[in-house]
């Protein structure tokens, strides 16, 4: 189904008036087999995200029970395009080896506990030589560094592309497997952010409009980087141009203190600051080694694993697609300072690495591999599992459905769309300045000095898999599917290519997966998070024949050494 112009609703007011109609308009399926209990806020209407510049309003009274699946799999959480599909993946046979854990030979001995040489040593305490950030046969460094047994990064330096990773641990990249320690991000490192010694600035506007997607690869002295291992700094400037310009500064973890505390299901993770202090609940479904962090929606897609929900409630509400912003929301009781200085899509990012800490709290109590997480969200929610998965690299498995504007779209491509066909998609200047800062408003996409095919590199050399939904043109899929392309030049330079999928397949309601990315997603789980086999060179591009898909970057990849 394809969303014209002439029925795709423009003005705030339509937008809310739309989404009731369309839940009319479209029955529900009902569906069998149990799969997860709870229900979950349900993404936004047809026509793709919501608020300022949104495209729709949440479904009225059309949600079904999110304790039930489809036939052939998983429930798709409910929207104003109607139905849960089918062809999800709440299939047997996704259970781990005996005792529930993985096998021995994986990241953990069979029955659960730490393995000799896993991710911690026999016993679970750290690795020989602890205080560092990778392990000599565990998780930490010999010497305080960050240089793994076999690695390539520099004895104290910051983790580079290309280090090695444990037998059963999570794969590096272009890295051989060595005795040892599971690996996390790029070097075997497992933190948050490893590029904080790269002394990464934030470069000014363009002087000049420029409308092909920047080089990726280009440091902003003007050299291209040469190794592998130069991406950690790359990958900072990144980082610092998309908070300058786009969502605001995401506060340090040394600035916070966590707490988690786990009652039978129920997760609570508070924060303190030197501001004040701050609770997020979650309550724990599912099991298994693996966790999925549904952002603000539970998708039900992929299963055996232990999954978590973060709430934006808990730190700044998405108040029914309005994206508004209040002094008195939660985050600001713990920085209280950036009031007016960001985004909601930071403040979200950040409230998922809290909670990241905290299940590295309770990770014995719910024996899950911290190794193996992913995030997952659909619409505004697929833009905020993009930018948590980007900023936090103990996210091993980004999953990005149908992002939109904002989210997977190059603001360039989505401008030059918009100018070509006439046809309303969210840009730069009509997104939502609540979720993203409001100075955003008046940039000029061309003079950008990054675009968005970068803030999906972020997640380079890590997992992340991308869906579309080409009917529903607020989407903008054709910019979406141009700044994937860009990025997938990255992946390939790193040595990991296979790391990224992407899947256009339209034809469907918003939010709810067909089967062709039920499994794309479920084969980069099976990959990424269940130390399983399977294929990820998934690339089903969009089929929309308005579409323009001629790579949009006049740049060539380098050969990374």
């Amino acid at each position: 189904m394809t969303i014209t112009t002439a029925n795709h609703p423009d003005s705030i007011a339509q937008r809310l008036d739309w989404g009731p109609k369309c839940g009319v308009l479209l029955a529900v399926l009902a569906t069998v087999g149990a799969c997860s209990a709870g229900n979950s806020p349900t993404p936004e209407g047809q026509g793709g995200d919501q608020g300022v510049g949104g495209s729709g309003t949440k479904a009225a009274a059309t949600t079904t029970s999110q304790s039930s699946t489809a036939t052939g799999g998983a429930t798709q959480a409910n929207n104003a395009g109607g139905a849960s599909s089918t062809g999800g993946t709440c299939a047997t046979g996704d259970t781990t080896s005996a005792g529930g854990s993985p096998a021995a030979g994986g990241t953990n001995a069979a029955g659960g506990s730490p393995a000799v040489g896993g991710t911690n040593a026999a016993g679970g305490s750290p690795a020989v030589g602890g205080g560092g950030a990778t392990a000599l046969g565990g998780t930490r460094s010999d010497g305080g560094g960050s240089l793994a047994v076999g690695g390539t990064n520099a004895a104290g330096g910051p983790p580079a592309v290309g280090g090695t990773n444990a037998v059963g641990g999570s794969t590096a990249v272009a890295g051989a497997t060595t005795t040892g320690g599971a690996g996390g991000s790029a070097g075997g490192t497992f933190v948050e952010f490893s590029g904080s010694n790269c002394s990464a600035t934030s470069a000014g506007l363009l002087s000049a409009e420029s409308p092909k997607l920047p080089d990726p690869f280009a440091m902003h002295s003007g050299t291209r980087i040469a190794a592998k291992s130069d991406w950690t700094c790359r990958r900072a400037e990144i980082k610092a141009d998309i908070e300058k310009y786009e969502i605001g500064p995401k506060p340090d973890a040394s600035t916070a203190t966590v707490k988690a505390t786990l009652s039978g299901s129920n997760l609570s993770v508070a924060v303190t600051t030197t501001s004040g202090s701050i609770t997020l609940k979650s309550a724990v479904t599912g099991s298994g080694s693996c966790v999925v962090i549904a952002t603000d929606m539970d998708l039900n897609i992929v299963t055996g694993c232990t999954k978590i929900l973060f709430s934006t409630s808990d730190v700044i509400p998405y108040n029914n697609d309005t994206g508004s912003q209040s002094q008195s929301d939660p985050f600001y009781k713990v920085y209280p300072s950036l009031w007016g200085k960001i985004g909601n899509y930071m403040a979200w990012s950040w409230g998922v690495s809290r909670l990241i800490d905290g299940l590295d709290q309770v990770k014995d109590q719910l024996k899950i591999d911290m190794t193996k997480i992913a995030t997952h969200g659909c619409s505004y929610a697929g833009k905020m599992s993009l930018f948590a998965g980007a900023f936090d690299e103990r996210v091993a498995l980004t999953i990005v459905e149908e992002s939109g504007g904002g989210g997977i779209d190059a603001w360039r491509a989505s401008a030059d769309f918009a100018k070509r066909t006439g046809v309303s998609v969210e840009k730069i200047d009509n997104t939502n300045y609540a979720w993203f800062m409001s100075s955003m408003k008046s940039l000029d996409p061309y003079k950008l000095p990054h675009d968005h095919h970068e803030l999906i590199a972020m997640t380079a050399p890590r997992a992340v898999v991308i869906l579309g939904n080409p009917g529903y043109q607020w989407l903008g899929d054709e910019s979406g599917y141009k700044s994937t392309m860009a990025a997938v030049e990255v992946f390939k330079a790193l040595g990991v290519a296979d790391h990224i999928g992407y899947d256009f397949t339209g034809g469907h309601a918003h939010c709810s997966a067909p089967t062709s990315q039920v499994n794309s997603i479920n084969a980069f789980a099976t990959k990424f998070l269940k130390g399983g086999t399977a294929s990820t060179n998934v690339a089903i591009k969009p089929s929309d024949s308005s579409f323009q898909l001629t790579a949009d970057f006049d740049w060539t990849t380098p050969t990374l050494q």
